[in-house]
């Protein structure tokens, strides 16, 4: 399901496995936040093509995590074109000396090619798409190199697989969680200011998205008494 949250922002409900993906058109720029498995492709590119852009036209993708759900979908899109790849140094690092493992291809049954994340993020970065800017919190807890990302200006935050809606937050059993990183990410995000949450899956946070941040900030608190 396509939903437009603004002009130039897109939020793609997942299919099945797959993590959303968030479309976002500025300029000569037609990025993705998260990519999917690749599993769906042709229905993204179905997407896309709706609001005049295609998998083959997109120039960025920037991943919020490395996990494969969400990152698995670049292998077709790098197929079709040549978009610049950006994910948090803590996972950027490894993939670009041939670890995959942090990916989880493996322990899903799914054989990875290598390829190489150009921009290596940081806390506090700032990707200038011409009038859209994105800045980069990490938020470490689901994985080491987690991020969120806000759309300055415009009240929208993307929450990866840190911020759920309903009080729920991202698993931390995987290779790199930590329930100690994300409760205290949950209670970072708690205090920030923002209207709109776009996660990584689940329904978009088009209302109240900072109580529900609050609530997922308690939950995990108590979860996992910290």
């Amino acid at each position: 399901m396509l939903d437009q949250i603004s002009e130039q922002v897109y939020f793609i409900l997942s299919r099945s496995f797959d993590s959303n993906i968030t479309f976002i058109k500025t300029g000569n720029h037609e990025i993705l936040i998260d990519a999917g498995t690749g599993l769906y492709t042709s229905n993204l590119n179905e997407d896309l093509q709706t609001l005049g852009s295609s998998i083959q036209s997109i120039t960025d993708i920037v991943l919020t995590h490395c996990h494969i759900d969400h990152i698995g979908g670049i292998i077709p899109v790098l197929e079709a074109g040549s978009p610049k790849l950006y994910l948090h140094e803590a996972e950027a690092e490894p993939i670009n000396q041939g670890d995959m493992s942090q990916t989880l291809g493996d322990t899903f049954g799914v054989d990875l090619p290598p390829f190489k994340i150009d921009v290596l993020l940081n806390e506090g970065d700032v990707l200038d798409f011409n009038e859209v800017k994105l800045r980069v919190f990490h938020t470490p807890g689901h994985s080491a190199g987690s991020i969120i990302i806000e759309i300055e200006d415009t009240g929208i935050l993307l929450t990866g697989d840190t911020l759920f809606p309903g009080g729920s937050f991202g698993r931390v059993d995987f290779p790199t969680g930590s329930p100690e990183k994300l409760v205290d990410s949950l209670r970072r995000i708690s205090e920030m200011q923002f209207e709109i949450g776009l996660p990584g899956h689940m329904n978009a946070m088009k209302y109240n998205a900072r109580q529900s941040a609050m609530s997922s900030y308690k939950m995990a608190k108590q979860w996992f008494k910290t």
